[in-house]
């Protein structure tokens, strides 16, 4: 592929970077392609604009993560992003830049660009990758991060786009790696600030019929001493209501700006409801942001996800 033969004989500076408030497919993503790429250069760099999820701090790499602080590169790759808007950096004029990404964009960087909105998770483009030239520099600790992006993206494999997730999980197996320790490591690191962010979003819980939704205000984070990372996932829990086809996160930005997480089971398309109001993501996994009040905004999403519900 002309994308790993462009990175293996770039000769610089690459800087692989992050989006925003990274989540497991993105850190596994970035993780795994450092670890191959250091088979074969040394200056190579991870830069994030936010703090990693820690209970990922057992991935091997994770130290070697750069917060906040934009370094100098030849060339730029952007990690499971879709533009350069979405890692948090504003540094990119004139830069040289490539992505490897799994989401609908319009934006384009390189003839070099490995871009499939098909594929369940970035890992999965990476593994991609890395077989594509030499299956034989996969080891556990990449093959770790390739699954622990797919169990990220997939939502624990319960979203729809399963059959390729299924293949690459099996493909990892079949090589000999212990997939069971790899999720247990995955679902068993929390913290307890993390269980004190669920139970105060869970006590917002609403159902609307099909729609169910939580709320995380910007306090909840001081009284649980909890890190943004930390409300990933949380979304899941009204989707697990029975009855409930669509769930959504109200998660408070700041004053009067909110961020919106949606989830559907599988047969509802929530990404084109996502990119009505600015947003994007994907077909059962989606966001967007709004600006106002929470009684407002939430009035307003969830009138206008009841008549979105009514095609289906």
């Amino acid at each position: 592929m002309k994308t790993i033969d462009y990175l293996l004989t770039f000769d610089g500076k690459i800087v692989l970077i992050v989006h925003k408030n990274p989540d497991p497919d993105c850190i596994g993503s970035a993780l795994a392609l450092y670890k191959f790429l250091k088979n074969f250069k040394n200056d190579i760099k991870i830069i994030s604009k936010d703090e990693p999820p820690q209970n990922l701090d057992y991935l091997n790499g994770f130290n070697e993560i750069i917060v906040n602080n934009f370094q100098d590169a030849d060339l730029y790759v952007l990690i499971d992003t879709p533009n350069v808007k979405r890692t948090g950096f504003d540094n990119f004029n004139n830069k040289n830049i490539l992505k490897i990404d799994h989401h609908i964009s319009d934006d384009r960087y390189s003839e070099f660009d490995y871009v499939k909105i098909d594929a369940p998770s970035t890992t999965y483009l990476i593994l991609e990758l890395i077989r594509s030239y030499n299956e034989n520099y996969l080891d556990e600790d990449i093959a770790e991060c390739i699954f622990i992006g797919l169990v990220g993206d997939t939502g624990s494999f319960s979203y729809s786009n399963l059959k390729l997730a299924f293949e690459a999980a099996l493909y990892l197996a079949n090589k000999g790696y212990d997939l069971s320790k790899f999720s247990e490591k995955y679902s068993r690191n929390n913290s307890i600030s993390r269980f004190c962010l669920i139970k105060k979003a869970l006590e917002t819980l609403k159902q609307e019929g099909e729609i169910a939704y939580v709320v995380i205000r910007k306090h909840f984070y001081d009284e649980c001493g909890a890190k943004k990372y930390e409300n990933f996932g949380i979304v899941d829990y009204p989707l697990s209501i029975k009855g409930v086809k669509v769930a959504l996160k109200f998660e408070e930005v700041e004053n009067n700006k909110w961020k919106i997480n949606i989830r559907s089971k599988k047969g509802i398309n929530v990404q084109k409801f996502a990119l009505h109001h600015g947003g994007g993501g994907h077909e059962n996994a989606s966001a967007f942001e709004k600006f106002g009040t929470e009684k407002q905004v939430i009035e307003e999403v969830i009138s206008d996800l009841k008549e979105y519900l009514k095609n289906f």
